[in-house]
């Protein structure tokens, strides 16, 4: 029987303020990227998420997107109704493309510091460093130091790589493959400790052992990624996003009071009975074709939400959004 998607109590998150972005970094669990509408999260949106997220147990978040702050005066909003709601901010994800100047920063960095910020998780690696210049990293973290704003470095051990590049440009993992050697590129993504979700997964699967799909049925058990509470993320649409597996989805206040596993079979039959259950229901509701093979569980599982979602256009409430597979 499957069992009703329930969660009682969150430990930590984040807010996806937009998915709209600045950068298509390859490694992007969530597919961000330029191509997605400029929608950002209201403050209505956020009064309604904290306030729940409040009763469920979680007092702080920290923010990102996309790029939050390619939309300050709107990220102010959502700022504000955390503090209304006595929501504290661990930290702002940023990738620094929108600095153009200390001074500007500096400006937008006061109005965050006066809404309970004090820290901006900035991104310095290989597969930002395609889309942004290392001289903006650089010149936000400096601007950060003068308004005594605490930086999360991330992550800190690509600093002499980057900075071994001319700063001034982007430079593409292939640049870094014929400066530092084939092997850079192989051994990048555990070195940044890389989740394979969404365009992660698309850009190394051809990296992952194909099996049989039979091998995979005969292995299958309940997806226990789906019930993680200690790193989820809600959306800009009101989506809770389970721990570690983006493009399933959940609206928050279904899931606080009890989601309908009808509703949400997809998601729902993965959680309690596994990938071979999501199969069976693929086939039987709506007609999918499994291949042979697969690049393992991830592989089909993915395979499937496409086809649903893109190839028969499907508006499902536990695969959203569409843009996390148009975009990816």
């Amino acid at each position: 029987m499957t069992k009703k998607l329930t969660v009682n109590r969150l430990i930590s998150g984040g807010i996806i303020t937009n998915y709209y972005c600045s950068s298509k970094c390859k490694h992007c669990s969530y597919s961000s990227s330029p191509d997605w509408d400029h929608d950002y999260m209201t403050g209505e949106m956020a009064d309604k998420i904290f306030k729940i997220l409040k009763r469920l147990g979680c007092h702080a978040v920290h923010i990102g997107g996309g790029e939050p702050l390619l939309l300050p005066e709107k990220l102010l909003q959502v700022l504000k109704s955390a503090k209304q709601n006595n929501i504290g901010i661990e930290y702002i994800e940023t990738n620094a493309s929108w600095f153009t100047d200390k001074t500007k920063a500096m400006s937008i960095l006061t109005k965050l510091q006066e809404n309970q910020v004090d820290t901006l998780l900035i991104s310095m690696d290989p597969y930002h460093n395609e889309y942004i210049p290392f001289r903006k990293v650089k010149g936000l973290i400096e601007a950060c130091r003068k308004a005594n704003m605490g930086v999360f470095h991330w992550l800190s051990e690509f600093w002499a790589d980057l900075d071994s590049m001319d700063d001034q440009k982007t430079h593409s993992l292939e640049e870094y493959g014929e400066v530092f050697g084939q092997e850079y590129l192989t051994d990048l993504p555990g070195r940044y400790g890389l989740s394979l979700k969404g365009r992660a997964f698309h850009t190394y699967r051809s990296r992952i052992k194909v099996e049989p799909l039979q091998q995979i049925l005969e292995n299958s058990s309940p997806c226990r990624l789906l019930s993680g509470t200690h790193h989820f993320h809600v959306d800009l649409y009101g989506n809770f996003i389970p721990q570690s597996c983006p493009g399933f989805s959940i609206n928050l206040e279904d899931l606080a009071k009890g989601a309908d596993p009808e509703k949400y079979k997809i998601l729902s039959e993965l959680s309690s009975s596994g990938i071979h259950s999501m199969l069976d229901v693929a086939i039987s509701n709506y007609g999918y074709k499994p291949k042979s093979k697969y690049a393992g569980k991830c592989d089909l599982c993915y395979d499937i939400r496409r086809y649903l979602v893109l190839e028969k256009s499907h508006d499902l409430p536990d695969l959203q959004p569409k843009g996390h597979y148009e975009f990816v």
